[in-house]
């Protein structure tokens, strides 16, 4: 069953704020359900952080403007400044979709690396990233991974991941998606899915399935949507604004049909939007899936997306020492409050 752990602590000092008056910090430490992860929830911080994640509007225009003139993924360069598929991979070199372009990822992150080029504009908004957008990337990407896994079946390991702008790790300002893939799982895949194998040892069920049954009677479900599942966790696992998806009772991503995909593409698209309400611009994306030559009925492929700090005068990073060297997460806004702001997004058509 899903336990729910959390302890309140709370720390006193005399706060130069508020002329110097006791003032009271709490600390609450949640442990994810799955994993047992530690995450901390600082309440006070909430404006604090918060106005880091916003971006100054002519710093964030001068660097659009700076990084146009060369970039290799707008429509006038993509032909020429891309990578192409060997022959023998691809007669055509790349992959089409929609307004998607897939191509291979010229310093890739894996043996077989590619990119997604979502859009012909060198800049979105987080309110410009439509369904239809993200899932022309998303069937151009499924097109690349049905083909690897004819060419060789010994990669399996697939993840989706989005670094949308500098602050999450982009070097290249022109929207795309990555899709990264090995014969081994990455560290929190494989932990993900050892954990859910010993949890449905013990229990005899589906830890994604008691999740989602769970988190839909409480507060931090948001909606289901074409066999997905969407819901604020209760341990946010890593940073900001967190929001998770569950895709019910499919393990890879060669499993989804166009439902879940359309379900996937129309959650991302209003978290983007409710990000883009609160002045936020950048965010980071991975979705998980089990190995891509089998079904695992103890796992579902899951996705998350969190927001990233904006484009400013003075850089700041939410990638400090706890998260990021001592694997502890931390954040500022209790998931409960969260998910509250987000149903609004997710009832609009």
């Amino acid at each position: 069953m899903i336990e729910y752990k959390k302890t309140v602590k709370q720390a006193k000092i005399r706060s130069p704020l508020k002329s110097f008056e006791e003032e009271t910090i709490t600390f609450e430490y949640r442990a994810d359900p799955l994993t047992g992860r530690n995450t901390t929830i600082i309440k006070e911080r909430s404006n604090y952080a918060g106005s880091f994640l916003n971006s100054d509007p002519q710093q964030l225009n001068a660097l659009v403007e700076k990084t146009k003139a060369t970039c290799p993924f707008c429509p006038e360069s993509v032909g020429f400044k891309t990578p192409m598929f060997t022959s023998d991979f691809l007669a055509e070199g790349r992959i089409v979709s929609g307004e998607a372009t897939v191509i291979p990822n010229l310093l890739g992150h894996a043996e077989q690396s590619i990119l997604a080029i979502l859009s012909k504009k060198h800049n979105l908004r987080l309110d410009e990233f439509t369904p239809k957008l993200l899932l022309d990337g998303f069937s151009g990407a499924m097109k690349y991974l049905q083909r690897l896994h004819e060419v060789d079946a010994t990669v399996k390991f697939p993840v989706f991941a989005f670094n949308y702008l500098p602050p999450a790790g982009s070097s290249i300002f022109h929207p795309h998606m990555q899709v990264l893939v090995r014969d081994r799982p990455f560290y929190l895949t494989d932990l993900t899915l050892q954990k859910s194998k010993t949890y449905a040892d013990t229990n005899g069920s589906s830890y994604w399935s008691d999740l989602t049954a769970t988190e839909k009677e409480g507060e931090r479900y948001l909606v289901g949507s074409g066999g997905v599942e969407w819901l604020v966790p209760f341990a946010p696992l890593r940073g900001m604004n967190e929001v998770q998806a569950v895709v019910s009772r499919k393990s890879s991503f060669m499993e989804l049909g166009e439902a879940q995909w359309r379900g996937l593409a129309e959650g991302i698209s209003k978290v983007l939007q409710f990000y883009h309400a609160q002045g936020y611009g950048s965010f980071n994306i991975v979705a998980m899936s089990g190995p891509m030559d089998e079904h695992l009925d103890y796992f579902d492929v899951n996705l998350r997306i969190i927001s990233r700090p904006g484009i400013q005068q003075w850089c700041f990073t939410d990638s400090w020492a706890a998260p990021y060297l001592l694997w502890d997460g931390e954040t500022v806004e209790e998931p409960e409050a969260l998910a509250e702001k987000l149903r609004v997004f997710f009832k609009t058509t």
